[in-house]
């Protein structure tokens, strides 16, 4: 080992046994493949012999690149790996989207030894003539959280950059990954030589409960509003967060962190939430608050389970099944998360189902039974991407030499010769590349290297759709694309608490059109498009365990053995169980036809049963027509029917042959939203649409091309899974699975469960919205602003909070003026530099002079209308323009409608600002 790192080493830690092997892996020259939990220095593994070997060799920058999957973690990395790079003369520095001009040809004149990137930064900088010759002396590529790539198209497209990569330089690739179940495959997918494991097993204590009512909830139950059995969770929740020093508490989606959270503030607990969807300082702050102690808990979603240093967390709380074993252990890993010491976690649910799958979820956890992770296969658009990327390397190229490259990363391994044709038809027929016949090579044509950057990444564009309700004409929120994806016309969906019919999208105007319902039966949630769907594997557990704790309790017990959970409870699930009829289980299903819906109890996972419930409902509307609309879930199928229909003949679909499947969904899913969303983003990524263009009926457009067949191979892989369906129906056909069919008029209790959508996602919809308005209110009044005058430049700081009871004194403690701004810090500091150049006579930067006009402006709203320009200037992105604008339209809880939605079109729009 080199002096240098050797001495950086002693001040730090000894490496343990995971680091050792890894450090003689990687200096022997092999590929190598990193498999640990949380906590078990896996970053370290990978990063150290690399620099060793930078020293030894004294290699040339760049020597190392290190591929972190999203920003955060680069930011939390940065910290860790310049300390290893300042101890060692080392240079390490980061690049991405919002690294600034100046350090971006910083790196191009002096470049680091190692730079820390996303995927898509590689593809930008393979076209940069100035850092080729940087990256020709790449000698490693690390890839951080390799899991989280290979199943997406943003892994599929680094495949393909490290492949455009391996042309221009020679070197190793290191892999970074959590436990998963198919380490041979990722091995393969990463084309590794070796693959190193900590031989010390990590252990994992996960307690279930399913908490029922004690003395005392009522009181929360008043002073929270919330139902008896939410305050029964909430208590049971504080009270494990009371027993240890610092806790995490994930949930599944974004929507409910935040009212999670915001109900234990009203009940004066100290947390915050953490979550993608926040600003990058809210994120630290909150990070800092659990760090620092400040906080006991901090509430968040899957932004929490990738490595970001908080410190050590001695408990983790799963709200809800974590739906996933591999979710779960990289949550509950979090919790004492060095190797050798055992992660505890509580899974805290919310009824009968929830419960079991997640008793099945924990038992997998405690004995590692992980998921494997499907990888992305053959992504045509993202192919066409390369081809342009690899022609703007080397301006021509024979067929056969781009077909071999792409052929070479694993997850084209298969790619046939046919499909690499109709992709280049495709950009032959956009005029992005051509065809030189007589000297056989593609060439470039005008154009794409405008397609080439605006495709940089594989993440669609978020677009939000607004809801219109019809009866008032007034808009009454939004939603994203990827739910509206899901949608079609007459299904009814919740939002904000309340139950809303589709009646039509105007695709052009990115508006719904809705009435609302009144029934928030057989309704989507719009959180539903976050969730995380339910493997097989683990609802067949669930379905097993019901069968079990139906015919002999103890054997459910012993089945159950390595988890820890309280016996009543388990009793009061075999309790309910017992009354179901009909009733799923690993060897039968149930058809449960009512008067307005039909229930298939089915214990398949999301993906199958999303995959049996379009082939049923392509039968169903072939006979009685488009009248159906229908969901699928991890433990039942569920229809909205015009009328009672007979069980028994959907019974006679599920016995059809399993041959037809695909062939039957691929027809029935052609004319639905999601299929036309999602080609027409294939076709935007392939290059066959520009950015801006609106298509009505795509689907004819491209019919019978490579657009369609990716189309359907994106659908296929994110949605529903049609082998694993096949496999359903081969079972039921051979009698391994048996069907009931009930016809009924009331509904039973789990009918009644999945045609519902848990009670704790829905309040009252004036509630939701009260409690949102003043959640958001609560922040802005926290908010720390710049109090200056505009007459003398005299400046303060203080929370938006403090000025209301300043108004009735409203002026400069040093001038007398009443022309006061409340203003961000930063704007401040340039206005108070503007004040004094204009003393001393001399001009104004630009950014000077732009703060001097909006503090003026600013002064000016607030002797308009005081308070609530107070509070519209405080709001995060709202300039004076937008301010003027909004308070001469809007007053009292609608102002504060309005600034909401004015802060979050500004943070989904703000990369567009700089």
């Amino acid at each position: 080992m080199h002096k240098l790192l050797a001495s950086a080493l002693k001040e730090r830690f000894q490496l343990n046994e995971l680091q050792i092997r890894a450090f003689n892996e990687v200096i022997s020259g092999k590929s190598t493949l990193i498999i640990a939990p949380t906590g078990s220095g896996k970053t370290e593994s990978a990063f150290l012999p690399v620099l060793n070997e930078i020293l030894e060799q004294n290699l040339s920058p760049i020597s190392a690149l290190y591929i972190a999957p999203i920003k955060a973690l680069n930011r939390d990395l940065l910290e860790r790996l310049k300390w290893w790079g300042e101890r060692t003369n080392l240079s390490v520095e980061v690049r991405h989207g919002d690294t600034s001009q100046y350090a971006k040809a910083r790196q191009v004149k002096k470049p680091p030894h190692v730079l820390i990137i996303t995927p898509e930064t590689l593809g930008i900088l393979l076209t940069m003539k100035s850092m080729r010759k940087h990256l020709s002396n790449v000698r490693f590529v690390i890839i951080d959280e390799i899991a989280e790539l290979i199943d997406n198209k943003r892994g599929i497209q680094l495949s393909l950059a490290l492949e455009r990569l391996e042309k221009i330089a020679n070197f190793q690739r290191i892999g970074l990954s959590a436990t998963i179940g198919n380490e041979e495959e990722v091995k393969n997918w990463l084309k590794a030589d070796v693959i190193v494991k900590p031989s010390l097993q990590k252990n994992y204590k996960i307690n279930v409960l399913f908490p029922q009512p004690e003395e005392g909830d009522e009181e929360l139950v008043q002073k929270l509003r919330v139902s008896l059995d939410v305050a029964t969770r909430l208590r049971t929740l504080w009270s494990i967060v009371e027993k240890h020093e610092r806790a995490l508490i994930f949930t599944n989606t974004r929507q409910f962190a935040e009212i999670l959270a915001h109900r234990l503030k009203a009940w004066g607990k100290e947390v915050e939430v953490h979550h993608g969807s926040l600003s990058k300082e809210a994120r630290i702050q909150a990070e800092r608050a659990l760090k620092e102690g400040k906080i006991k808990a901090l509430i968040c979603t899957s932004s929490m389970e990738l490595g970001i240093d908080i410190g050590d967390v001695d408990v983790v709380i799963q709200y809800m099944s974590p739906r996933q074993v591999n979710r779960l252990i990289q949550r509950v890993g979090r919790s004492k998360h060095r190797l050798g010491e055992v992660s505890e976690g509580y899974i805290i649910t919310t009824n009968v189902e929830d419960y079991l799958e997640s008793l099945i979820i924990a038992k997998r956890a405690v004995e590692k039974k992980l998921e494997a992770v499907k990888p992305y296969e053959n992504a045509l658009d993202v192919l066409a991407h390369f081809i342009v990327g690899l022609l703007m390397e080397y301006k021509r190229l024979s067929k056969e030499e781009i077909y071999h490259t792409a052929k070479s990363a694993y997850a084209y391994r298969n790619l046939r010769w046919e499909d690499f044709q109709g992709v280049l038809d495709v950009l032959e027929s956009a005029r992005l590349i051509g065809y030189d016949e007589a000297k056989d090579v593609l060439y470039l044509r005008r154009g794409s290297f405008k397609y080439y950057y605006e495709n940089l990444s594989t993440i669609p564009d978020e677009i939000s759709y607004r809801v219109l309700n019809i009866s008032s004409n007034h808009i009454v929120g939004r939603l994203d694309e990827n739910f509206v994806m899901d949608l079609e016309e007459s299904m009814e969906f919740i939002m904000h608490g309340r139950s809303w019919i589709l009646l039509g999208i105007d695709e052009d105007a990115r508006l719904l059109k809705v009435r609302e319902s009144k029934s928030l039966e057989s309704a989507i949630p719009s959180w539903e498009g976050e969730m995380i769907p339910v493997p097989l594997e683990v609802a067949l557990e669930v379905g097993r365990l019901k069968r079990e704790l139906l015919y002999n309790f103890d054997m459910a017990k012993r089945f159950l053995k390595n988890v820890e959970f309280d016996e009543n409870e388990l009793k009061l699930a075999e309790s309910i169980l017992k009354e179901q009829e009909p009733l799923s289980t690993d060897r039968d299903s149930g058809i449960e036809s009512l008067p307005k819906a039909l229930v298939i109890h089915a214990d398949f996972g999301n993906q199958a049963n999303e995959a049996l419930g379009r082939f049923i409902w392509a039968f169903l509307s072939a006979k009685y027509g488009k009248v159906f609309t229908m969901k699928a879930q991890a433990h039942a199928i569920v229809f909205k029917t015009p009328f009672q229909l007979n069980p028994s003949e959907v019974k006679s679909y599920l016995l059809q042959d399993a041959r037809a499947l695909e062939y039957i969904i691929s027809r029935g899913i052609r004319g639905s939203n999601i299929y036309r969303w999602r080609m027409i983003n294939v076709a935007k990524r392939i290059g066959a649409l520009r950015r801006e263009a609106k298509i009505r009926r795509i689907e004819r457009l491209f019919e019978g091309t490579v657009i369609e067949k990716e189309t359907l191979n994106e659908i296929f892989h994110d949605k529903l899974d049609v082998e694993k369906a096949a496999e359903i129906l081969d079972r039921i056909q051979k009698g391994m699975i048996r069907i009931k069919t009930r016809l009924k008029s009331e509904a039973s209790y789990l009918a009644k469960l999945n045609l519902s959508v848990g009670g704790e996602f829905l309040v009252s919809g004036e509630l939701e919205k009260d409690e949102i308005l003043e959640l958001f209110k609560e922040r802005i009044l926290d908010t720390e602003v710049a109090l200056v005058c505009t007459n003398c430049g005299w400046k303060s700081t203080t929370r938006v909070s403090r000025l209301k009871s300043r108004l009735s004194v409203w002026k400069c403690p040093k001038c007398g003026s009443f022309m006061l701004a409340v203003a961000h810090p930063i704007d401040a500091e340039l206005f108070v530099k503007a004040v004094k150049k204009m003393k001393l006579g001399k001009e104004l930067e630009k950014d000077e002079e732009k703060a001097y006009r909006k503090l003026i402006k600013a002064s000016d709203l607030i002797q308009s209308y005081g308070w609530d320009a107070i509070l519209t200037l405080s709001a995060y992105g709202v300039g004076p323009d937008t301010a003027a604008r909004l308070l001469s339209q809007y007053r009292g809880e609608a102002l504060l409608v309005a600034l909401l939605e004015a802060e979050r079109t500004f943070i989904r729009t703000r990369k567009f600002w700089t």
